[in-house]
């Protein structure tokens, strides 16, 4: 969820399959005495918040949604009554939670808390989270051995490890090309499938052994996956090729079968005749005729349609809408109702804090997160509206929003502040914003999801890293990629070397911050510091980094001539941090709604500020004597430094 990629989750159920709940696209037999979907022509909807995604079907006749809220806050896994349409269990869990599977005989689920790096062990009988096995990264994708004793779990270190469930020790692992959304076991538990999203390539992996039998290479974004009811078959959503693959099993022979957009989740419905493609871009489900690959409809359920599951009677879908809903779609519907009504407004943000508090606050809707500063001009990307926010420091007010597209993450300046460049995470590119006009003018393409960005201090080059886990290196000059460098996990932060020699990337998966020569793109020096590596700024005089580390709870003070390093205890996980005109360090601390700020002479914490929400980066504004700090709630805070 990468933490604005996608905390997209693999989950679709083929009831046709009977041999256990050894993957998210399988449950158990069909009996004859379960009811049939009524026909009547309408999708059927009830409203399910805080975005659901990932589903398991129990033949008993109820389902687990994961409820990842964005991240915004603690995860609810929900139990829904499937015939009665109904919630009738709410499960606290992890942050996050993505897939979720049961096990053969559904007395245990297991659920992939992302930002909590665990599965979670869910107790079905009580509904409650009864324990975790860690996880090394962000787990995402699930699937159990046929006999439930063994968990494959893919993380984004890009790895598939292996787990016996019993002792939570890892029994092997196998390195991915890239990030897995979505694996799926064969009906016969011998190979499992992993579909490597941004790697563009399905592995058949002999997961006793833990060796990759074959790869299919298709390009695009391979997402969910599900078996022909006769197993032969293999059927594969494409998100950004617009079509499904089908691999014949038996001579590894493929195929297409196009679709209307960009398809992720995927079921076989409808006794086994139906596919069911959830096109998430376009807010439809496109369903196609499995034997001759014609489309029978198209569906607009308009939201964001994430995974599909096949019912527990082999007839009906549910999908999860990230937008507040979930759909059952029987073989002849059409039509669709409106969506349900949505929920009541949030509060109106806290009033201005009184004088004493050390900060004002500054109102701004479409989730704030990345902040750079400049001159008078502050720009601040708001992820969920697609646009950038520009700040009048002197007046602390929003003079213009400027339109980028995609989700706008991080931003920095050019020296002069003529320029800026802003992350689009979801459009693939680094966007060119001309500050005069206020608009962006043109974009440079990646590949992969952009994240941070980061210039050298002459402003010929700019550094970007992207969710296919590449440091790429930008000449300014002609607006192209000049060279990469491969990392060894995601990294949401660098920083840049006044001596426009070094770049700094902390590899916030891999737990190190690692020194890369800017000119050569060759790694000079690693920083093992474990945990999460986030933020990063430099002191005055260039000879101490800090880091900020989500996960560890310290801020680590890096000593570059020697390369020792030594840690300040924090009260929570710290993300954005800033030098201020003071000289101390501004961290936000994304959990706990902190800003604490360290003076790293003393290396001790000398104010703790409690502005609550979710802080995100962090930038000083030394001719006013403030820092201000994106926070996704809602507002911008300007911390007076005193």
């Amino acid at each position: 969820m990468n933490r604005l990629s996608t905390i997209v989750v693999a989950v679709t159920m083929g009831a046709t399959l009977a041999v256990g709940c050894s993957s998210p696209t399988e449950t158990g037999p069909i009996s004859a005495d379960q009811p049939g979907g009524r026909g009547d022509g309408t999708v059927a909807r009830m409203a399910l918040p805080r975005g659901p995604l990932g589903i398991a079907v129990a033949p008993e006749g109820f389902a687990y949604v994961t409820q990842a809220d964005h991240g915004f806050s603690g995860g609810t896994l929900a139990r829904v009554d499937l015939n009665a349409h109904a919630i009738t269990a709410t499960i606290p869990v992890g942050m996050v939670p993505s897939l979720v599977i049961f096990n053969p005989n559904r007395t245990r689920a297991y659920v992939s808390n992302q930002w909590s790096d665990n599965v979670g062990i869910i107790d079905v009988a009580s509904n409650t989270q009864i324990d975790v096995i860690p996880t090394v990264g962000d787990p995402f994708a699930l699937a159990l051995s046929p006999d439930g004793r063994t968990l494959l779990v893919t993380t984004n270190v890009n790895q598939l490890f292996k787990i016996d469930i019993a002792t939570k020790n890892t029994l092997g692992s196998i390195g991915l090309p890239a990030t897995s959304h979505h694996i799926i076991m064969d009906p016969r538990g011998m190979s499992l499938y992993v579909a490597t999203r941004d790697g563009g390539t399905v592995m058949q992996v002999d997961w006793r052994a833990m060796t990759v039998s074959r790869t299919f290479t298709f390009g695009g974004r391979p997402q969910d996956m599900a078996f022909s009811p006769d197993g032969q078959l293999l059927y594969v959503a494409n998100e950004l090729s617009n079509v499904v693959h089908v691999i014949r099993i038996g001579s590894g022979m493929t195929s297409n079968i196009p679709h209307a957009g960009g398809g992720k989740g995927l079921a076989i419905g409808n006794s086994g005749d139906h596919l069911y493609v959830g096109l998430v871009f376009a807010g439809a489900v496109q369903v196609i005729d499995r034997r001759s690959g014609e489309t029978v409809r198209l569906i607009p359920v308009g939201g964001v349609p994430r995974e599909i599951a096949l019912d527990y009677n082999g007839r009906d879908v549910l999908v999860s809408n990230e937008d507040g809903w979930l759909d059952f779609i029987e073989p002849s519907d059409s039509l669709v109702p409106p969506p349900p009504p949505p929920p009541p407004p949030p509060p109106p943000p806290p009033p201005p804090p009184p004088p004493d508090t050390g900060f004002a606050r500054v109102s701004l809707g479409g989730g704030p997160i990345g902040v750079a500063t400049s001159g008078n001009i502050a720009l601040v990307s708001q992820d969920q509206a697609g646009t950038v926010a520009r700040f009048d420091l002197p007046s602390s007010t929003v003079t213009n929003s400027i339109v980028t597209g995609g989700i706008p993450a991080y931003l920095t300046f050019n020296a002069s502040g003529s320029t800026a460049y802003v992350a689009n995470f979801t459009n693939q590119n680094v966007g060119i914003i001309d500050v005069a006009s206020n608009t962006q003018t043109e974009a440079i393409a990646l590949n992969g999801d952009p994240l941070p960005v980061a210039i050298s201090h002459d402003g010929a080059r700019l550094f970007v890293t992207t969710d296919v886990n590449r440091l790429y290196k930008i000449n300014l000059s002609t607006k192209a990629v000049v060279d990469s460098l491969d990392l060894p996990a995601t990294s949401h932060h660098l920083l840049t070397h006044p001596n426009d020699a070094l770049v700094y990337v902390a590899t916030r998966d891999a737990g190190t911050v690692l020194e890369v020569n800017q000119l050569t793109m060759a790694v000079v020096r690693t920083f093992t510091l474990g945990g999460r590596p986030q933020g990063m700024a430099l002191s005055a005089n260039a000879a101490e980094l800090y880091v900020a580390n989500e996960v560890s709870n310290v801020l680590h003070i890096i000593t570059l001539s020697s390369g020792a390093i030594t840690n300040v205890p924090l009260s929570s996980g710290g993300e954005g941090i800033a030098l201020g005109s003071d000289g101390k360090l501004y961290i936000g601390e994304v959990f706990a709604g902190f800003i604490e700020v360290v003076n790293p002479v003393t290396r001790t914490v000398v104010r703790t500020i409690n502005v609550g929400g979710t802080p995100r980066e962090v930038a000083a504004d030394a001719a006013r004597n403030q820092v201000l700090v994106a926070n996704e709630a809602g507002w911008v805070d300007f911390v007076h430094i005193h």
